[in-house]
């Protein structure tokens, strides 16, 4: 009986985990072999880096598999350049104890223009490997679709992507100095604050393996937490300028405190100073520091920070301020950040605006599981259905945008939403406002003239007076 092999080409340049999942996927499907085929000199010219490499690399990345995964460099032995027929003939005439099927994307289906692709097509058949993001109940698989030339684009950074590649293939990169990587010079920075934001900014960075100078914080277990990791400590910032001037410090203090210092104190040199706060105008937070407003500016998280553990690699920072200051590229780079560009003067609306999203959402989401265990529905079964529902409904809008929108809402359907709104009205009269105004918003205003315009009354009469619960 002849052996079932899935052939897996590609640039693999570098091989990244991505394509270890395919790899498994493959497996899972009832392969007995998976061959990985580098391709070794690209039809469309596409700048790689050597063969040799990139055969030396893939088989790192592939060598936990065993037997069952070959790494096979048949395309180094065939003419330029390397045509996907070209080398499946070779390899169905080499190997007729084998029955080939070829692994494609899913994104691929659209073969015409392929070379020869109906000599391919009659030679094996093909296997398509869904790439994305696979969502709850969904019964095809997917497999993380990372991008090589993000990759790439990091290490000419001097980023290591480690959570991208195998451990293995990070090591030969780093050794071989390929695709232009040279770690990145870290500048002395400091810490200001290790709370929420500082904690977590301070054990993102180290994960990214970089240490800051020294850390400040007047909280004596915060400080100790840092003094465990070998770092310098102080309870009041100052005191660590004038111990150990750098050339960035980094405030992730409450949003009323404001720092100062007279001009005279930065004798010793000038630093770029970075609040992690929302809501300031650099020049509003750092008005009383006596420096140049090149010198400061706002780095913040755009997603909510509950301990003093998140990581915030990969996550999206809003800055303002000039991002080509040393300490401000640096920081970007080594947490791996998507940066959003927000003016000094529009951070308070644009706080507002992450404040709404990520506080809002979860007050509704909280009421509503609360309601549900009115009617009796048990607590774990109230939170699995909320968390579907808004699953469903982040989804529909990520994939269609306004058209993801359903329900009486989006239709007009003016004798539901009033059922909806006297039921609240009996049951949870608090959230009659904002039931109202979001489906107003919802409808582009289509409420139109309902008969009854006071929010809190039901049918004309007086609004019932109902103590709101607590749910402290």
């Amino acid at each position: 009986m002849k052996k079932r092999v899935a052939l897996y080409g590609g640039s693999f340049n570098p091989p990244h985990l991505g394509h270890a999942q395919v790899v498994l996927h493959l497996l899972h499907a009832g392969f007995d072999e998976v061959w990985a085929i580098p391709v070794a000199s690209h039809p469309f010219g596409k700048e790689l880096a050597s063969f040799e490499h990139r055969l030396r690399m893939l088989q790192l990345a592939l060598e936990d598999f065993g037997s069952r995964v070959r790494v096979c460099d048949v395309e180094a032995t065939l003419p330029a350049p390397s045509w996907t027929v070209n080398t499946v003939e070779h390899l169905v005439a080499r190997h007729p104890e084998c029955r080939f099927s070829l692994a494609l994307g899913e994104d691929q289906r659209q073969l015409d223009s392929w070379h020869r692709i109906e000599d391919l097509r009659r030679l094996v058949p093909f296997v398509f490997v869904r790439r994305g993001i696979w969502r709850f109940g969904d019964p095809v698989p997917s497999v993380p679709d990372y991008s090589s030339a993000e990759i790439r684009r990091r290490l000419a950074a001097g980023q290591m992507p480690e959570g991208w590649m195998h451990a293995r293939v990070c090591a030969y990169i780093r050794r071989e100095n390929l695709y232009g990587f040279a770690p990145a010079v870290c500048p002395d920075f400091a810490i200001i604050g290790l709370g929420r934001v500082g904690g977590s900014l301070f054990s993102s960075l180290r994960l990214a393996g970089f240490r800051p100078r020294w850390c400040a914080d007047p909280d004596p277990e915060r400080r100790e937490i840092a003094r465990r990791e070998g770092i310098l400590v102080f309870s009041d910032w100052r005191e660590g300028w004038c111990a150990h001037p750098v050339a960035g410090l980094i405030f992730c203090t409450p949003d009323s405190w404001k720092p100062a210092a007279d001009p005279s104190f930065w004798d010793s040199g000038k630093p770029l100073c970075l609040h992690a706060g929302g809501m300031h105008d650099p020049l509003d937070v750092f008005g009383g520091m006596a420096l140049a407003p090149e010198n400061l500016g706002i780095l913040h998280p755009v997603l909510a920070v509950p301990s003093a553990d998140v990581d915030l690699r990969g996550r999206l920072f809003s800055v303002t301020g000039n991002t080509q200051q040393s300490v401000f590229s640096f920081l970007l780079g080594a947490l791996s950040a998507d940066v959003l560009p927000i003016a000094g003067k529009d951070r308070a609306l644009f706080h507002g605006l992450c404040a709404l999203l990520s506080n809002g959402t979860q007050v509704l989401e909280q009421k509503t599981a609360f309601l549900l265990q009115t009617l009796g529905v048990p607590p774990e079964l109230a939170a699995r259905w909320v968390r579907r529902l808004v699953e469903g409904g982040l989804s529909a809008w990520l994939e269609r945008g306004d058209a993801g929108l359903t329900g009486p809402w989006v239709r007009g359907d003016m004798a539901t939403i009033k059922l909806h709104m006297n039921s609240l009205l009996e049951s949870a009269p608090w959230l009659m406002a904002l039931y109202r105004e979001l489906c107003e918003l919802a409808s582009g205003g289509c409420f139109g003239p309902m008969g009854n315009r006071d929010r809190g009354t039901k049918d004309g009469a007086p609004k019932a007076q109902v103590e709101k619960p607590d749910f402290s």
